[in-house]
């Protein structure tokens, strides 16, 4: 079976990516924990080239990016520039834009809209990257709408970033809900659930209550090539400290689950 290639998601490390400093000083500790994979998302807005240049002096292979959605319209020749430089061909969002949600004839117009985007991408040899959050497992006209994007979209250069704490906070199982997506993940966020004062919080990979071993079984059941860790809010814990516990974790359920 082939191996999953691990690595961290920067939105967790955002506030210490703000600029090339940040970036370079924060690459240098994820190098050091032995990471060398990392998704692009919410950092500082300096030089490509920069980024480029930091990310192969530290061994990093950038497995996807997550944009604004615009930039889709507004800035394409740039955006797939900037990918080039990165050498990374998956180009996401990080949620459907909120003009688009509410209703089964937004949801209509996004897949549409999306679609377009992928077969542009595909044919500039990149793909088209969604994460989901909660609201894609509301229904419209009794259908999810996480259903729908899966079965309405292309089965060509259109993936989905399956977010496990998303999911099971949406009513879904993860592992479960994993598998329907055969063939359209590349990439899958491992974010764990744990429960403070009867509320869910985020909490480092295999530190909280989801089957995360059941999720990564399904990962290799599907073909997933790469799992990030990702934490959205790491509350008391530095956001390092919380990457390195986050990172030994996901290692060990690969070890576990090989």
């Amino acid at each position: 079976m082939k191996e999953i290639k691990l690595g961290v998601q920067l939105f967790t490390l955002r506030d210490y990516c703000q600029t090339a400093e940040q970036f370079e000083k924060t690459l240098k500790m994820l190098n050091s924990i032995g990471c060398d994979v990392v998704q692009i998302s919410g950092i500082g807005d300096f030089e490509p080239e920069v980024k480029a240049e930091l990310t192969e002096k530290y061994n990093m292979s950038v497995c996807l990016t997550h944009i604004s959605y615009d930039r889709f319209f507004d800035d394409y020749d740039n955006l797939i520039n900037e990918h080039k430089l990165i050498k990374c061909k998956n180009i996401g969002i990080g949620s459907m834009p909120s003009a688009f949600r509410g209703s089964y004839e937004g949801i209509s117009e996004f897949i549409k809209k999306s679609s377009d985007i992928s077969k542009k991408l595909e044919k500039d040899g990149f793909n088209f990257n969604y994460h989901n959050h909660a609201f894609e497992f509301e229904r419209y006209n009794n259908e999810l709408t996480m259903d729908r994007l899966v079965n309405e979209t292309p089965n060509e250069a259109y993936f989905f970033v399956p977010d496990t704490y998303w999911m099971q906070y949406g009513g879904v199982t993860p592992q479960d809900y994993i598998k329907k997506m055969k063939g359209k993940v590349d990439v899958c966020h491992f974010k764990d659930m744990k429960v403070v004062d009867s509320h869910p919080k985020f909490a480092q990979c295999g530190q909280g209550n989801l089957d995360l071993d059941a999720c990564y079984r399904a990962c290799q059941e599907i073909g997933v090539n790469y799992i990030v860790i990702e934490q959205d809010n790491c509350y008391d814990t530095h956001p390092y400290d919380a990457v390195k516990i986050g990172f030994e974790g996901l290692k060990s359920i690969a070890e576990r689950n090989a």
